[in-house]
């Protein structure tokens, strides 16, 4: 297989350069590990977090709940 990395080049031979990684190829090929497992695990986290919404119940937001949320996306916002 041959694959050209352009500008990313450079970053992957100081990985190499400073011992984080022994080969370039290692280094490629931790950063397709990482993404062929940040794939399969976000359908997973999300499941999860759709059942873990379902069992906790309905609630109803007050208008103190929306003031609460403005606040926050306010401050988001402001970051």
């Amino acid at each position: 297989m041959n694959i050209s990395l352009g500008e990313l080049a450079g970053w992957v031979k100081d990985q190499v350069k400073h011992g984080r990684y022994q080969s370039d190829s290692e280094v490629v090929r931790e950063a397709v590990r990482q993404m062929k497992e940040g794939r399969t695990s976000e359908p997973e986290k999300l499941q999860g977090l759709m059942d873990e919404a379902e069992q906790s119940g309905f609630k109803r937001f007050t208008s103190r709940d929306w003031k609460a949320l403005r606040r926050l996306a306010k401050t988001g916002l402001a970051k």
